[in-house]
């Protein structure tokens, strides 16, 4: 029986992490420009924190569904990262061509990723709507062990979404290192495109 709440946790998690967003596009970057090992370790920071996200959701769904003015506060910082990393990406547009020392394996790990994943505001709605169709359809039982298996088993499943796209970046690693330019540019836009999405949502 509790094998079918860590399944669940699995696909549900999949079918979040999997779709385009600055946590995999990020994991991938990564894997192309710095390194699988330190790649892998971002993941395992943004399991973490979203594995605690569920967690938090999970006990606190009915609290936390009446203070949307911390949903709020989590979309402002979220646009001021978004934008962070996208003035970062166009900023490295200048230091492609420039020799010097190669700082690659600097940046990245699983501090990063629990920023990132700390930062992302979005876990939180997604958690707390799936929570509330699960207990309310029975899929989900109300205790302590059947939120541990659903909480490990979303771990999971964001795990290995994310670890797909480090795997299309080591893949296409060379490609990416001959067009840094051009994914310097498309990453900044992306992260501007995804800050533009939040404001949205805040107005």
């Amino acid at each position: 029986m509790y094998l079918q709440y860590l399944f669940t946790g699995l696909l549900v998690s999949l079918s979040g992490s999997l779709p385009l967003g600055n946590l995999n596009v990020t994991a991938m970057l990564i894997a192309a420009k710095r390194s699988m090992r330190k790649a892998l370790w971002f993941a395992v920071g943004v399991t973490i924190i979203e594995v605690l996200y569920l967690r938090a959701t999970l006990y606190l769904l009915d609290r936390v569904a009446t203070h949307t003015s911390v949903f709020f506060w989590f979309r402002v910082f979220n646009v001021l990262f978004m934008l962070c990393l996208a003035i970062g990406s166009f900023a490295a547009i200048r230091k492609t061509d420039k020799p010097g020392k190669d700082r690659s394996n600097e940046s990245g790990g699983i501090w990063l990723g629990m920023v990132m994943s700390a930062c992302n505001p979005m876990q939180v709605p997604f958690w707390m709507g799936w929570g509330v169709y699960l207990l309310s359809a029975s899929l989900l039982a109300n205790n302590a062990v059947s939120y541990g298996m659903f909480s490990v088993g979303a771990g999971i499943g964001t795990f290995c979404a994310l670890w797909l796209f480090i795997i299309a970046g080591v893949r296409f690693s060379a490609i990416m290192r001959r067009h840094q330019r051009s994914v310097h540019i498309f990453t900044g836009v992306l992260f501007l495109l995804m800050a533009l999405v939040q404001v949205v949502k805040l107005l």
